[in-house]
């Protein structure tokens, strides 16, 4: 997961995923999903790989421009959404100690490709 400094809304609890802001930070974890992580005050956002940079948006534009057999074509601001949210904040304050539990999911692979609706047969 990636850290990125984050300019919270009107509420302080969402804000936008400006790709071209710099990443602050990254957590690893161990085979038990636990990590740890010292942060200076601040607001953050928590990313995936997939939403650091475009690289993984601009793959899904090119590859699923068009409908095929199985899929829908990408949509759009469904898309947008999904690379810059919002997203939720995390505000930490000097001399906070904040435990988080992101539990994480697998998914199926012909689910697995965001704002790209699959129709066809399900494996066995």
């Amino acid at each position: 997961m990636y850290i990125r400094s984050a300019v919270p809304d009107s509420t302080g609890r969402f804000a936008i995923n400006d790709v071209k802001q710099p990443i602050h930070d990254s957590v690893l974890t161990n085979g038990s999903g636990h990590g740890h992580l010292a942060l200076p005050p601040g607001n953050y956002l928590l990313l995936d790989r997939d939403r650091v940079d475009r690289t993984r948006h601009d793959l899904i534009l090119r590859n699923f421009t068009k409908p095929s057999l199985h899929q829908d074509a990408v949509d759009k601001d469904c898309l947008k959404r999904w690379l810059h949210g919002p997203f939720g904040v995390i505000t930490i304050a000097a001399g906070d100690t904040l435990h988080m539990e992101l539990p994480m999911h697998g998914q199926c692979s012909w689910y697995s490709t965001p704002c790209v609706a699959y129709h066809g047969p399900l494996p066995p």
